[in-house]
């Protein structure tokens, strides 16, 4: 009798065993566009959007920076919750209904927001829009690139992350004309159709969960089935491993990967819920609104320059040179207030933005494969959103107590070198008994 539970992995990659008919064109880089797409609105309302409402908020409403960061606190923390089941999910089912539900919990969230009067209902909108985030966000589109790319795993999240960045260029510019244009009672609904428009058609018409699915095999026919040397982890077997939750918190590997990212993920995101807020004492609305683009288009170019040569590198010794550079660029924002120094710091830290985010997905990828991806994925992201939570709340809280954010951006700076430390232990467990 066949060993049908070891077998079920394969199948899943292989198209239950038969060779996959003969593609007129790899479609996994149909999931890159698709994926890309899903991931500029998805950053660019979604994660770069608190940014550009925090003070709107706080002034349309009389809230303290500190209340309004708080939602912003609950929102990745709630995001984090839904991740570890929404994971598991699209290891079974695939993305799709998720992208779809996502999206339109999101739309709702925004029209929503647009009519609160009370600060608990900022709080419980925030907490709806959190569902749709998570579900269109990170995870779903991580997983499937994961399923769909090993060998060039790196390249293809590289391209499909630009998508993070490029919804800062776009849209943090769009959202703050328009809020000035017609307030948030227009705007924000406006927004969440842009979102619905936008994610719906790539979930219906455009993504497959698996190249199963359209009798192709990862990385198309040239996939290697056997070890690579120096890249064993990467090899079909190992990437076709099943992980439950269980057996991945029980790993060194995974309590690494937490650490390092919930450290990093601190300050990277507290910098960038407050970067509008921090800039525009210093260089005026408009020079912030283009040193928060100029920031984007800076992860765009790291991302897509280290995205080109990842796949040949050590993924950990990479993920310390992106936290060192971090924790450099936002001391270095603690400490001098020239324009050259505020545009230049926050220039460096883009070039590392983005790739902190894909270096967590890549690490993760080699660490567990890609059959378990969106279960240990959101296993990770339960405490790594933890951390993204914290941030702002600490950020804006410190700031209330002693009226400049030069503290908290030390203290973001020490993490990020904690984080290089952590990152160390990240190793994949290559067969049992070995590694992590």
């Amino acid at each position: 009798m066949p060993d049908t539970e070891s077998s079920a992995p394969l199948d899943r990659v292989s198209n239950h065993g038969l060779p996959p008919d003969p593609p007129s064109a790899f479609w996994g880089w149909r999931m890159v566009m698709a994926g890309t797409v899903v991931m500029i609105v998805s950053s660019g309302v979604g994660f770069y959007g608190h940014s550009v409402l925090l003070d709107p908020l706080r002034t349309t409403h009389q809230w303290s920076k500190g209340a309004v960061s708080l939602a912003v606190t609950l929102y990745f923390f709630a995001s984090g919750l839904v991740q570890l089941v929404v994971g598991r999910q699209i290891d079974r089912h695939g993305p799709n209904a998720v992208l779809v539900i996502g999206s339109v919990f999101f739309g709702i969230g925004m029209v929503l927001l647009s009519r609160i009067v009370h600060l608990w209902q900022l709080y419980a909108v925030y907490l709806i829009m959190a569902v749709g985030w998570c579900c269109t966000g990170l995870v779903p589109i991580n997983t499937l690139i994961a399923n769909w790319f090993i060998r060039r795993r790196g390249l293809a999240l590289g391209v499909t992350m630009t998508g993070l960045s490029v919804g800062g260029v776009i849209v943090v510019p769009l959202a703050t004309w328009v809020i000035r244009r017609w307030g948030m009672t227009t705007a924000l609904p406006m927004l969440g159709i842009i979102y619905v428009a936008a994610v719906i058609p790539m979930a219906l018409f455009v993504i497959k969960a698996r190249p199963s699915h359209v009798g192709q095999v990862p990385d198309g026919p040239s996939t290697p089935t056997k070890r690579t040397p120096g890249r064993s982890a990467l090899s079909l077997t190992a990437q076709t491993r099943e992980w439950t939750r269980g057996q991945a918190a029980r790993t060194s590997a995974f309590w690494a990967i937490v650490a390092a990212f919930v450290l990093a993920l601190c300050g990277q995101m507290a910098f960038l819920i407050h970067q509008v807020s921090f800039l525009t004492e210093f260089l005026g609305a408009n020079g912030a609104a283009l040193a928060v683009s100029l920031t984007a288009v800076a992860s765009i170019f790291g991302r897509l320059a280290l995205g080109t040569v990842v796949d040949r590198l050590n993924s950990r010794l990479v993920a310390m040179a992106c936290f060192f550079t971090q924790g450099a660029a936002i001391l270095a924002l603690a400490y001098w207030r020239h324009p050259v120094i505020l545009y230049a710091g926050t220039f460096v830290f883009g070039l590392t933005m983005g790739n902190i985010i894909m270096m967590q997905s890549l690490i993760i990828g080699e660490c567990f494969g890609m059959i378990s991806f969106g279960t240990v994925f959101g296993a990770v992201s339960l405490f790594t959103m933890t951390g993204s939570a914290v941030g702002p709340w600490l950020a804006g809280a410190l700031f209330d107590l002693t009226g400049n954010y030069r503290a908290v951006f030390i203290i973001f700076a020490v993490f990020s070198l904690l984080a290089c430390a952590a990152v160390w232990f990240a190793r994949p467990r290559l067969v049992d008994g070995e590694g992590g």
